[in-house]
């Protein structure tokens, strides 16, 4: 089942493949680029209204995608993305720089989703008809078959415990490396390899047991 996991959570909500950094890989590094986003973080820890709004309009593409695996299509998925960003500008004046501004930002966008999850389970998609759109574009029954596929994963990290879910998004999805998840999820690096490990095999599990569920996701992957 490992080509068909790997084939399928390279699918983009279009069905194209993703970009390194809607894959999550494009963090910071200690380059030109970490300079610049450390210098504009500094800024906006001053109190500087415009690198406020930049920090904002860099990070919300990524908090929102974050959000939205830890949590599926809730209709307090706007509100979540408002309360992470709400609370890390309260928050940033005492961020000292000893991780990096998107691993603070992720911990925080983890914590407020982990706390909503608590109180309501994370929701999952029903399969709908998309055969009744339209294929007038020669692309477009394979964008059907990505987003059948994809709302079909949404369905089985629907199906996770809150911090197996969490742990699988960040490392698998996100492209976090284990210590960095761990340190996200303030839990050891052994434990987050067991709950990636369980996550990937619930996948298989339900797999192995719907052919028919597996043949959609292998529809989509081959999109």
């Amino acid at each position: 089942m490992g080509f068909l996991l790997m084939g399928f959570f390279r699918l983009t909500s279009d069905g194209s493949p993703p970009t390194e950094e809607e894959m999550g890989f494009a963090r910071e590094s200690p380059d030109a680029r970490a300079r610049e986003m450390t210098a504009l973080v500094a800024r906006a820890r001053a109190g500087e209204l415009g690198a406020i709004q930049q920090v904002f309009r860099e990070h919300l593409p990524g908090v929102h995608r974050l959000v939205y695996r830890m949590v599926g299509p809730s209709p307090d998925l706007d509100d979540l993305v408002q309360t992470v960003f709400v609370e890390a500008f309260r928050s940033l004046p005492g961020f000292r720089g000893d991780a990096l501004f998107s691993t603070w930002l992720s911990r925080i966008a983890v914590r407020v989703t982990m706390h909503a999850v608590r109180r309501r389970p994370p929701a999952s998609v029903p399969i709908h008809g998309e055969q009744e759109i339209a294929l007038e574009h020669p692309s477009a029954e394979r964008r059907v078959a990505a987003r059948e596929a994809l709302a079909l994963l949404e369905r089985l990290l629907g199906e996770m415990r809150p911090k197996r879910r969490a742990a699988f998004v960040l490392h698998v999805l996100e492209g976090h490396p284990m210590e960095e998840v761990a340190a996200i999820l303030n839990a050891s690096t052994a434990a987050v390899k067991v709950r990636v490990h369980d996550a990937r095999r619930h996948i298989e599990r339900r797999l192995e047991r719907d052919p028919a569920l597996a043949e959609s996701l292998m529809a989509g992957g081959r999109s």
